[in-house]
């Protein structure tokens, strides 16, 4: 969709047009149902995040300056919803200690055999296994490419506890996820993420 169409279609969504609003709904929600399931504990409330951050899309239609991308906008939006939701479920109780996780009762420990577990599993699904606390701060600063300020503001937290936090995902994958991997096999399978975050 070209911006000439794109803009069609959001002056009818503003306009208040039920068709608009499904069309928009449809050309966006597959792409950012994958973000807020990167955000929400499981798919239910990935479904409860996207249905609440489109209502916030729509409302705030009128804001989008068309001199940058929408697709980037929308993302923005929803991004901005799954932090108010995971703050108003308190935010607070979503953070632990690394050293409060018992990793050797976890059975869900990666096979040693390398290419079944990366052809099983994909890096995204991988950090779909973090707790919730390190997953989003892990994402808002690798994936949204917020700095340590930005993420403190948005959950309301100090920069020292997200760069903490940062830091024990970064432990919680080494111990839990990848620590049958070497350096070498880690950038050779799964690329430049997952070297930056372990």
């Amino acid at each position: 969709m070209d911006r000439r169409q794109q803009k069609k279609l959001i002056s009818r969504c503003i306009s208040g047009k039920s068709a608009a609003h499904k069309e928009f709904y449809d050309l966006f929600a597959a792409e950012m149902f994958k973000v807020c399931c990167m955000y929400a504990p499981d798919a239910d409330k990935a479904n409860d995040f996207l249905q609440e951050g489109f209502l916030k899309v729509f409302q705030n239609l009128h804001k989008y300056k068309p001199s940058g991308s929408l697709g980037g906008w929308v993302r923005r939006v929803i991004v901005n919803n799954c932090l108010d939701m995971l703050r108003r479920d308190h935010w607070a109780k979503t953070f632990i200690s690394i050293e409060d996780y018992d990793f050797s009762s976890d059975t869900s420990e990666m096979d040693n055999d390398f290419e079944r577990t990366l052809n099983s599993k994909s890096f995204f699904e991988l950090i779909r296994e973090l707790p919730i606390g390190y997953r989003t701060i892990l994402n808002l600063f690798y994936l949204e490419e917020y700095t340590h300020k930005e993420i403190s503001e948005k959950l309301e937290i100090s920069v020292g506890t997200s760069k903490s936090q940062l830091a024990k995902a970064k432990t919680y994958l080494r111990k839990k996820l990848l620590k049958s991997l070497s350096a070498e096999e880690i950038e050779m399978y799964v690329g430049r993420l997952v070297k930056e975050v372990v």
